[in-house]
Formats: structure tokens, C-alpha cells, sequence
């Protein structure tokens, strides 16, 4: 603490929010993107993973990832020692949409990237059906060892991605 600063915080869910008081000034700091309603339905190799609860799902409309312009989706959602998380790719220049999905519970883990310019693990397709202010995901694809992930991913609203690094 800056001596003759006073830092206030609160927590509601996963979002904590601090307000910093130096000299009159105010400077708020949001931490970690809203949690929405999120319904999982996905199969990772022979285990079914499915959950119905509050998780993040963020969008951005002009992100790029390798130097690819895209819009960018971000999904994750956590339940005890389970969790998922899916980040999807559509590049601006009509090329087919990139992914990463991980998905992990307490004996196993099953991660798959198609992400041009990265280390590509897998292959396979993710659909956007959008409804409201949220949509749903369609996984189907298979790691390079040949180990499925498939099933949906409901958002029922998408809030606005922060990038890392703040920018």
C-alpha cells in the first residue's frame, strides 16, 4: 500500500473490484470478465462432461492471434475439479475458423488447437449458432492421437473480451 492511499475492496462472485483513493484520485480495477449462465454438454474421448452453471463467455470483434485479424470468442467454465475452455478464431479474411478446447476433470485431460502459427494438436470444426445476446457452440474434433471431443457449449450472453496484457 502507498503510504496515505486507502484501498477499498469488495467481491461478488468471481469479480473482484478495488478502488484505490491517492490524492482525490479514483481508480477503479475490474479483475476477470462477468460471469453469465453457461449449459456444457460435451463427450472428451469416452467421459461426458456436463455442467449448467455461471462461467465467462467473452467476445471481441477485432482481436488477432499470429498476426491474423479475427474476431475472437472465449468460454470457460468451472466446476469443481472440472473444467472447459474454449477460444475460437474467425479470421477476418474468410479463411476457416481456429480453436483450442481443453477439457479437464480429475483423472484426465484432452486438449486440441487447430491455431495457425501455433502448435497444431488436433483438428476438427467448431459451429457459432447465435441467439440473443449469446449463441451456442458446436465441437467436433479429435486430437492428433485420434481421442474425440463433441458436444455444444451455451452462452447465454457474450460480455466484452479484455485482452491480456490490457490492451
Amino acid at each position: 500500500m502507498i503510504r496515505g492511499s486507502v484501498l477499498a475492496c469488495s467481491a461478488f462472485a468471481v469479480v473482484v473490484t478495488c478502488t484505490a483513493r491517492l490524492a482525490g484520485e479514483t481508480q477503479v480495477r475490474r479483475q476477470g470478465p462477468a460471469q453469465v449462465p453457461i449449459e456444457v454438454s460435451l463427450k472428451a474421448g469416452s467421459a461426458p462432461y456436463a455442467a449448467k452453471g455461471p462461467g465467462s463467455c467473452t467476445h471481441a470483434p477485432k482481436a488477432s492471434i499470429y498476426n491474423i485479424p479475427a474476431q475472437l470468442w472465449s468460454i470457460r467454465q468451472e466446476s469443481g475439479e472440472r473444467s472447459v475452455q474454449l477460444t475460437v478464431w474467425k479470421p477476418a479474411d474468410g479463411a476457416s475458423m481456429m480453436f483450442s478446447v481443453a477439457v479437464n476433470g480429475p483423472a484426465q485431460r484432452t486438449a486440441i488447437s487447430t491455431v495457425r502459427g501455433g502448435q497444431v494438436t488436433g483438428s476438427g470444426t467448431v459451429t457459432l449458432t447465435a441467439a440473443a445476446k449469446g449463441g451456442t457452440f458446436t465441437v467436433d474434433a479429435k486430437t492428433s492421437k485420434g481421442e474425440s471431443v463433441t458436444g455444444t457449449i451455451k452462452c447465454e450472453a457474450f460480455t466484452p473480451h479484455i485482452a491480456d496484457g490490457g490492451n
